[in-house]
């Protein structure tokens, strides 16, 4: 196999994810025209996890550590911090299915950013096909599925209000990694993926993305989160009808992103209602 980029660093961490492991790693190692190094760790699986994750140590396909439970969040900034510095890095749930080529794709796009962009963090991100627990196509895109504009919400104001990159498709050079662990502020009420997007976006780096769907995002009972068929106007009525929680995330959301960079309520407010109607 031809390596045409650098090495990308798979983050990978697990929980009780013995039912589709196996079949996420696979999909890893089979990555086109990439070198791919996997690191994971797991967060105190009581199944098979980890008879997995040591089979393929043992077979020099992964490097995985730790059993101490810590939460998704903590597990993967661990994991960024952990990772050896010089390479690229990639965010990975343990229960997806990637596409053969998703990081060519992504690393196509990540060298014609960084040559438009050159020393500055960035972040790449991308689509994905909504599937069920084996693997049929729920939604040809997760995005037009949820109401995402990844074209909108590039900038700090407009992913303080919305999030569209998803940890699961991310990949972040070095220049990212450093930042955002060097900025890292340890919170509840927002998550990793979050977290990066926000942090690289208020500090002056780039979010771009691929419209490719690059993976198959697997819907179950597990999930941690998942997606939902958008309607507009059932997105509204949904709202309205349950405006209490609604307020509350928000409230949470708002929080979370000014412990990242700063946005004053108004402004929130402003870019929240901006994006609801032009989306």
């Amino acid at each position: 196999m031809q390596t045409t980029y650098n090495k990308v660093i798979v983050l990978l961490s697990t929980y009780n994810g013995e039912k589709y492991l196996q079949e996420q790693l696979e999909s890893l190692a089979a990555q086109e025209d990439v070198e791919v190094e996997i690191l994971a760790r797991d967060d105190g699986s009581k199944d098979g996890t980890t008879a997995i994750l040591n089979e393929w140590q043992e077979r020099g396909l992964l490097k995985w550590y730790s059993t101490t439970n810590i939460g998704c969040c903590k597990s993967f900034m661990s994991l960024l911090e952990t990772a050896a510095d010089g390479a690229y890095y990639a965010f990975c749930d343990q229960d997806d299915v990637w596409l053969p080529n998703k990081l060519k794709l992504t690393m196509d796009k990540m060298a014609v950013t960084e040559k438009e962009n050159p020393g500055k963090p960035i972040i790449i991100h991308t689509d994905m096909n909504v599937v069920d627990e084996n693997l049929n196509i729920i939604h040809e895109s997760f995005w037009r599925s949820s109401g995402l504009r990844p074209d909108i919400l590039k900038t700090f104001p407009y992913l303080c209000t919305c999030n569209s990159v998803n940890g699961c498709t991310i990949v972040m050079n070095s220049a990212a990694r450093r930042l955002i662990l060097d900025k890292y502020v340890e919170q509840e009420t927002i998550i990793h993926d979050v977290i990066s997007a926000l942090t690289v976006a208020y500090y002056g780096g780039i979010i771009d993305y691929v419209e490719t769907p690059t993976m198959l995002y697997r819907q179950h009972s597990n999930n941690v989160v998942g997606a939902m068929q958008y309607n507009k106007m059932q997105a509204l009525k949904e709202r309205i009808g349950n405006i209490g929680r609604v307020l509350r995330k928000n409230r949470d959301t708002f929080k979370g992103a000014n412990k990242i960079g700063r946005i004053s309520i108004l402004n929130y407010i402003y870019h929240k209602i901006k994006y609801l109607i032009i989306r």
